[in-house]
C-alpha cells in the first residue's frame, strides 16, 4: 500500500479480467462478517460493499486487521480464492471523520499480484 492509505479496494474483477458472479457477492461477503447496522443490513465494521467505477467492490478499512481479526483474514483468503484485483482506496486525510484508521507503510504491489 501507499503512504498515508486508510483503505483498500477488492474489486469484483479477477486478475485475468472476469467479472465476479455472482453480482451480489460483494453484500454477500460483507453480511457474511458482520452485525446488523441502524438499517438492518448485516455488515462487518470497516467492510462496506459498494459500487466503484461501474464495478463491485468491497472498502475494506485497514483498521479492521485490529478490530476484527478473523474478517480481515477472511477477506484475504476470498481474494486469494477467486484471484481478485485489489487496489489502494482513499488516503487517510480523506477518510477523516468516518472511523479511526491505520496508515501503513509504503509497498507497491500491482492489483493483480494479490500476493498477501
Amino acid at each position: 500500500m501507499l503512504p498515508g492509505v486508510a483503505e483498500f479496494v477488492v474489486q469484483g474483477i479477477t486478475v485475468d479480467g472476469e467479472v465476479l458472479q455472482p453480482p451480489e457477492w460483494a453484500e454477500q461477503l460483507c453480511s457474511s462478517l458482520g452485525k446488523a447496522d441502524p438499517d438492518g443490513r448485516v455488515y462487518a465494521s470497516h467492510a462496506r460493499p459498494m459500487v466503484v467505477n461501474g464495478v463491485q467492490s468491497v472498502v475494506v478499512r485497514l483498521s479492521l486487521k485490529l478490530v476484527d481479526e478473523n474478517a480481515f483474514e477472511t477477506i484475504k483468503q476470498f481474494v486469494t480464492e477467486h484471484r481478485l484485483q485489489v487496489r489502494a482506496g482513499r488516503g487517510s486525510r480523506d477518510a477523516e471523520g468516518a472511523e479511526s484508521h491505520l496508515v501503513v507503510e509504503q509497498e507497491r504491489r500491482s492489483p493483480k499480484n494479490n500476493d498477501w
